[in-house]
């Protein structure tokens, strides 16, 4: 069976993809992928993953029906011993983690330098 990690961290889930602000949909992709390729998958509940992220719980769910719908993810209910459902668990599949190789994490171009720099040639 796959080891599972429940309320796995955000640290290196970035908010800017290919220099702008990444959607919701590209935070969850980014986190699924990565808990895939550390340990197979990943489970967590939507409202708690949405709390961690700061949006709403229907942010995520939107994200993760998004997700499956177009094949970038997989999914499986967990239930514990009583058949209470605690979480999905969720994989990402081949295509998800291609697409994710593709996001790159831009910084924003320094504000000091080149301002400063324009400033005094415009005073000259």
């Amino acid at each position: 069976m796959s080891s599972m990690a429940t309320g796995s961290s955000l640290k290196g889930i970035t908010t800017r993809i290919n220099g702008r602000h990444a959607f919701v949909y590209e935070r969850v992709l980014a986190l699924v992928v990565r808990e895939t390729q550390l340990r197979e998958s990943v489970t967590f509940s939507k409202q708690d993953l949405a709390r961690r992220m700061g949006c709403c719980a229907r942010s995520v769910d939107r994200a993760v029906q998004k997700l499956r719908r177009d094949g970038l993810i997989e999914s499986e209910a967990v239930y514990n011993e009583n058949g209470a459902q605690l979480g999905n668990m969720y994989r990402a599949t081949q295509e998800g983690i291609d697409l994710v190789a593709t996001f790159r994490r831009e910084k924003k171009p320094a504000r000091g330098a080149a301002a400063i720099g324009a400033t005094k040639a415009d005073a000259s």
